[in-house]
């Protein structure tokens, strides 16, 4: 939610959620009673009587923009808002429409509307506090630092709202969406639109929380690292509101599977063939669309590292080398065992990383509460915050690597799953091939390292491979109080 016209959210002595961790019932009850003394001045001259009016709950957040916040107004419905509104589909008939009725309605006023809906104020705090481009405006804005109503904010939160809008277009998420229908009392599916039901499927699962770390990883990703013009903060947020939209974009892919089956003449078995479609697990490589084209292999690594479809990644050898999967993946299913140490080093190599999923998971669980309890400025990115506690905490006996590629606290770990077959020979290289790994690190940088590995390997325990482990961390700066170098 907005603080009146200066676009900002509110100051920190007035943050929901400071001191206690809200819930989403609370935190909608504030936002529902701020709206209602907002709305109000508009509703007081509507009719009291006859059919409800339904064009309200996307009339009421134009004309109170129009009052509080003329400038986004003027982005959005202006030359350009049919582009940063509409995403790929910014030529359609339709979306055309929808902002020339939106301007009539700004003309025109409230005068031209019926009696509003009882649960307006209710319905304009769902959207306010899960709406996915709302969402994805204070992502974007906390991120790069730039103001709510900056165009470069706004532009780009329209943009990912775009992208959401097709994606929860989708069968597969709509029957999510619609099978998780929040019950009446009667324990019935509650009669709302399918809009309605997508707002409150945000705030069950936190969509803000999900852009808020997602935006903030995807800014390092990206390579913004220092935001110190405007002229960056603004190219950070397009390239950030692009690959949101992106992931999003990643369409179904069309597989064939070879089902065994008795043979029709004769004995014998034969293949028959079926096709299958997959959103939610794909093959990295190139893949055949259901729609007709293909999927390149860009997308799908981009959708992959997203916090959306494909959650699960099949990939051969091309995959473990020089690619990043660890913004969202920190598990790795060896589907067979490599035959040396440095493969297997590659493949975990590719989700053990910086800022890496399970590192970010291990910083939320243990500085997390201590965020919440203590509240967050308008406007801050929270997890700069986090990264800023575990730093500040960070022990004397710590090197740099520490909070960004390795967090010593918290339930996450970097998983490697390997079914192995008992009594077979990967069951066998198993214990062996771990043994090795650890000596490989040793041999990193070093001639000859297949040599230096199997010499290690054979006469040294892995007690006497740590005693061998040499440090290559930066040394401690000197002591600027007492003049004497640290150890």
């Amino acid at each position: 939610p907005e603080d009146q016209a200066d676009g900002q959210r509110l100051p920190e002595d007035q943050a929901d959620g400071q001191g206690e961790r809200r819930h989403a019932s609370g935190l909608l009850a504030d936002v529902t009673a701020r709206l209602m003394e907002a709305v109000d001045p508009l509703v007081r001259s509507a009719p009291t009587t006859g059919m409800i009016d339904y064009r309200w709950y996307w009339a009421a957040p134009l004309l109170l923009d129009q009052q509080l916040n003329p400038t986004a107004v003027e982005i959005l419905l202006g030359p350009d808002g049919a582009y940063y509104l509409g995403g790929d589909n910014r030529e359609g008939q339709g979306l055309l429409a929808h902002m020339a009725e939106a301007q009539a309605m700004l003309d025109h006023g409230a005068n031209a509307l019926g009696r509003p809906p009882e649960d307006l104020a209710e319905v304009l705090a769902e959207l306010a506090v899960g709406g996915p481009a709302q969402c994805a405006l204070r992502a974007i804005s906390s991120v790069v630092g730039l103001p709510f109503l900056h165009e470069g904010a706004l532009a780009n939160a329209a943009w990912a709202g775009a992208g959401f809008r097709n994606f929860f277009n989708a069968p597969e998420t709509t029957a999510v969406v619609l099978g998780g229908r929040h019950a009446d009392a009667d324990g019935q599916a509650s009669p709302s639109r399918y809009w309605q039901d997508v707002l409150r499927h945000c705030i069950d699962g936190n969509l803000q929380a999900v852009l808020d770390e997602h935006c903030h990883v995807l800014r390092d990703w990206l390579g913004y690292l220092s935001l110190d013009t405007e002229g960056h903060r603004v190219e950070a947020a397009d390239e950030i509101a692009y690959k949101l939209a992106d992931a999003l974009d990643l369409r179904t892919s069309s597989y064939r599977v070879d089902i065994p089956g008795p043979a029709s003449e004769g004995g014998g078995i034969e293949l028959n063939p079926h096709r299958m479609r997959s959103r939610f697990a794909v093959a990295f490589g190139h893949q055949t669309l259901d729609e007709g084209g293909e999927a390149r292999i860009e997308s799908v690594s981009k959708a992959f590292n997203s916090p959306f479809w494909p959650f699960v990644l099949t990939s051969t050898s091309i995959g473990q080398e020089g690619l990043d999967f660890h913004l969202w993946c920190h598990a790795v299913v060896h589907w067979n065992l490599p035959s040396n140490p440095v493969d297997l080093e590659q493949r975990e190599g590719r989700v053990h990383r910086y800022k890496g999923h399970a590192v970010r998971r291990n910083i939320a669980a243990v500085h997390g509460p201590e965020l919440l309890e203590a509240g967050l400025a308008g406007g801050a990115d929270p997890w700069g915050r986090l990264l800023d506690m575990a730093v500040a905490e960070r022990s004397d006996e710590d090197d740099e690597m520490v909070p960004y590629w390795v967090f010593h606290q918290g339930p996450a770990k970097i998983t490697r799953l390997v079914p192995v077959m008992p009594f077979s020979s990967e069951a066998t290289n198993l214990p062996r091939l771990r043994k090795t790994l650890a000596a490989y690190r040793l041999a990193f940088g070093q001639p000859r390292q297949e040599e230096l590995v199997e010499f290690l390997g054979e006469n040294f325990s892995e007690e006497d491979l740590k005693r061998l482990r040499i440090d290559l961390s930066p040394p401690e700066q000197p002591d600027r109080n007492s003049g004497r170098q640290g150890e």
